[in-house]
């Protein structure tokens, strides 16, 4: 295809036949190729992303970047989800009870364990 300016009507090698495209007919042409050209890309990233070497790689570039929650274990994955705004309702529940339990426990008096029959049962020393 020779161009000879943008508003001119382009002539190929079938000018033998006196045939030439319009404009409509370059954009058309410039679309196709522009469609191929991407499915070209899209197809050489497929490839990149396949064999041995490429699941190495992706594999590394994961453990480079920040822990999943799946990666997560232990206080570590506590604190993930105690952070979770989901989770703020049972981690307010989970709070109140636990200080409750502990202002139980250090204000239970020896003579609140002598007249407690629960206590007496099981953690009295006989």
């Amino acid at each position: 295809i020779h161009r000879l300016n943008d508003h001119s009507i382009l002539t190929t090698a079938n000018e033998q036949t006196n045939q030439s495209f319009t404009m409509d007919d370059v954009a058309k042409k410039a679309e196709i190729e522009a469609y191929f050209k991407k499915q070209m890309e899209e197809s050489k990233k497929v490839w990149e992303m396949r064999g041995k070497d490429a699941r190495i790689k992706a594999h590394q570039a994961r453990q480079a970047g920040p822990k999943t929650w799946r990666q997560m274990k232990g206080a570590e994955l506590m604190i993930h989800e105690i952070k979770h705004v989901g989770n703020r309702p049972f981690v307010i529940g989970l709070a109140t009870i636990a200080a409750g339990c502990f202002y139980l426990q250090t204000t239970f008096t020896d003579d609140m364990k002598k007249n407690s029959d629960y206590w007496q049962a099981f953690h009295a020393k006989k």
